[in-house]
């Protein structure tokens, strides 16, 4: 009945959701040969703005269709990349063309050779590929083997120079503390996880009934036990992760946050943990921890003496953004909490919602799929 009725819900959401999917393109940049190379690395779904790539007409993009269109891919990538080593511009050629898979997203590698010398100083970048077309793009650039940090663009910000000495900890931190706000605000699987925490916490549950709290102070309690569990735990595994104390596959990782997106939601239609859902927060809290990880392996060198204020900066923006998210709804949970509209809506609704998202992630997930856009 629930399902049923909240499905259109579903439909709504994924309109809204589709046109703000974060894509994330890396630039290495390799200084140790006889001459610099860079590789390019996108999703593929960005393409289809601009050009037809089906064609079979089935209406799914093969590795064989991409790789088909080669030249038509290089021709509309390289002009958007401009390289300057030492303020000498640099000319590209395409040494290789690869395509491969990213957790769930299919990606192109460009493998560019520059005819320039090795910079002594420093080497810059402008690059501006599908930032106006999508202003949620973002582009990750560093330099292979370097003690270096990597350094974010965006729609904001398109041209980088990498001085090859000097660097700046404040700026590794700075550069990483945005990009952990950034990555809870678009990680729609970790808010939803967190909002499936935070739904019921305004309510008591006993003799199988939800009743409201009614102090804010017992909510507000509620939820600070809640939110800290959540950051303990993935902040744990984050740095565990990154460090590569543990390391999980990638796949199972996104899986197990979707099922666990899945069992609380469930847990708030059909209640089986009630008293301490910290400790909920906290277990699960771990995995996901696993997940903010997969973001930052490709980015973070472990050894450079920029690790740790990276590692710093990226957690404690990730907490900065949550604490946004947990600010933005407390109140909106303490107004609404005696009303009928907010437990049918809101804790029934929404939950199961949620949970038909999370069923659709961990399906697509697990085996590859595309069943939705998000």
């Amino acid at each position: 009945m629930i399902i049923r009725r909240y499905f259109s819900v579903l439909f709504i959401f994924t309109l809204f959701l589709q046109a703000d999917i974060l894509k994330e393109n890396f630039i290495t940049f390799d200084l140790n040969g006889s001459s610099p190379s860079v590789l390019v690395d996108f999703e593929s779904d960005n393409l289809e703005k601009f050009m037809s790539l089906d064609d079979n007409d089935n209406g799914i993009i093969s590795w064989k269709e991409l790789k088909a269109h080669k030249e038509k891919i290089e021709k509309l990538v390289l002009p958007h990349i401009h390289i300057l080593s030492d303020n000498k511009q640099c000319q590209k050629q395409v040494k290789s063309f690869e395509v491969y898979r990213r957790v769930h997203q299919s990606y192109i590698k460009l493998d560019l050779f520059l005819s320039c010398p090795i910079p002594k100083d420093e080497i810059s970048i402008n690059y501006d590929l599908f930032f106006d077309v999508d202003k949620a793009q973002k582009a990750f650039v560093k330099l292979k083997e370097q003690k270096s940090k990597p350094i974010i663009l965006s729609a904001r910000k398109q041209s980088v120079t990498i001085k090859l000495e000097n660097h700046s900890l404040w700026q590794a931190f700075k550069n990483f503390f945005i990009e952990g706000v950034w990555h809870i605000w678009m990680g729609y699987d970790h808010i939803l996880f967190l909002l499936m925490l935070l739904i019921p916490s305004v309510y008591i549950y006993k003799d199988k009934r939800f009743y409201p709290r009614g102090s804010f102070k017992e909510i507000f309690i509620e939820v600070l036990k809640i939110v800290t569990g959540f950051s303990i735990a993935h902040s744990l595994t984050l740095g565990l992760s990154v460090s590569e104390i543990v390391v999980l596959d990638s796949r199972f990782v996104e899986v197990a946050i979707a099922l666990s997106i899945l069992f609380t939601a469930i847990n708030n239609l059909y209640p089986m943990i009630t008293k301490h859902t910290w400790m909920m927060a906290f277990g699960f809290g771990l995995i996901h921890g696993f997940g903010f990880a997969n973001v930052l392996h490709d980015l973070l060198i472990k050894d450079s003496k920029d690790f740790l204020a990276m590692l710093f900066g990226f957690n404690l923006g990730v907490e900065a953004g949550q604490m946004v998210i947990v600010t933005a709804v407390l109140p909106v949970l303490f107004i609404l909490e005696k009303t009928v509209f907010y437990k049918r809506f809101v804790l029934y609704g929404f939950s199961a919602f949620a949970a038909i998202i999370a069923t659709l992630w961990a399906i697509q997930r697990a085996f590859g799929l595309s069943l939705i856009p998000f």
